[in-house]
């Protein structure tokens, strides 16, 4: 299970922050929401409860909203994980990718999997290195002449 989770953090520090970001909003806007019904109901209530059941009822919703809300932010996490790494995978392949290039090899296309976002990012990016590639290799056949013509200059001397 370890090794699955490490698969799913492939750039551990955004997926991490993005999902701390994603459960700090989701937990402000339930605090939020909480707040709002309960100055809106509890006085409602409270004047017909009596006061020894109203402190067991703030008992009893403080102790429910605690023990549920702890499985909800789990399941929050998992899911931003997932949907984190259906980005972070595709930034991760279109990083090395362009390293290789950048570094005078000749990378593949960028494949990505099938539910990954950024895919029309990734066409952009395949048609930049074929043109990169093609100016190169263009680069390099103008070179060839230039080269043996200098080879042979530097060998009449």
């Amino acid at each position: 299970m370890k090794r699955k989770v490490r698969n799913y953090l492939i750039n551990r520090r955004m997926q991490l922050r993005l999902t701390f970001k994603f459960i700090v909003l989701t937990v402000t806007f339930c605090l939020v929401i909480g707040v709002l019904v309960y100055h809106t109901i509890w006085p409602v209530v409270s004047g017909f409860v009596p006061l020894a059941l109203i402190n067991q009822l703030k008992g009893l919703i403080f102790y429910r909203l605690f023990y549920f809300s702890i499985p909800l932010i789990t399941v929050i996490m998992a899911c931003c994980i997932v949907f984190t790494h259906k980005i972070a995978g595709p930034i991760y392949n279109m990083e090395n990718k362009l390293e290789q290039l950048l570094a005078g090899e000749d990378p593949a296309s960028i494949y990505l999997r099938k539910g990954d976002e950024l895919q029309e990012l990734a066409d952009k990016l395949n048609s930049v290195m074929a043109k990169f590639k093609s100016m190169r290799e263009n680069n390099q056949q103008d070179a060839a002449p230039a080269k043996w013509f200098k080879q042979k200059q530097e060998a009449t001397e």
